[in-house]
């Protein structure tokens, strides 16, 4: 059995360490969360200031617009593209890096799991060896008792 001197869990140093791995990959998926979540209302942002000036556009539309009119909303327009094309590359990437997280955690998690339930494997058979021996020096005093 996987035991020490103590009765104590061999393994507890490496369920300590994987506790500590699980703690530090809930800050990285979280703070990936974050990162992704803030790119996703940037970009969400960024869709809504161009359909705002699509609008206006279209309305001005109607009315006479003078070229230098034009070119602004050209420029605006050929700008938020970019901005809405990159921003949507940014928060691709923020998404692969946040789902990694999430898979690097769910395997941290499982790994110190998989020791909690061993350990608890091993303290219920100590605890069951425990009590037999228990039982069985209880029965030798009573036969020893029985016999004087």
């Amino acid at each position: 059995m996987m035991q020490n001197h103590n009765n104590g869990f061999q393994l507890q140093q490496v369920l300590n360490y994987r506790k500590e791995i699980e703690k530090v990959r809930k800050v990285e998926f979280a703070t990936a969360k974050r990162e992704f979540e803030s790119a996703t209302e940037v970009l969400e942002r960024h869709k809504a200031e161009a359909d705002q000036a699509r609008v206006e556009y279209n309305n001005k539309q109607a009315s006479v617009v003078n070229a230098a009119e034009l070119q602004m909303y050209a420029d605006f327009f050929r700008r938020k593209t970019g901005d809405i094309q990159s921003q949507r590359v940014q928060v691709d990437s923020l998404g692969r890096e946040m789902t990694e997280r999430r898979e690097e955690l769910m395997d941290a998690a499982k790994d110190k799991k998989a020791l909690e339930l061993l350990k608890e494997r091993q303290m219920a058979a100590l605890r069951r060896e425990r009590a037999e021996k228990e039982r069985a020096f209880l029965e030798e005093l009573a036969i020893q008792k029985a016999h004087r």
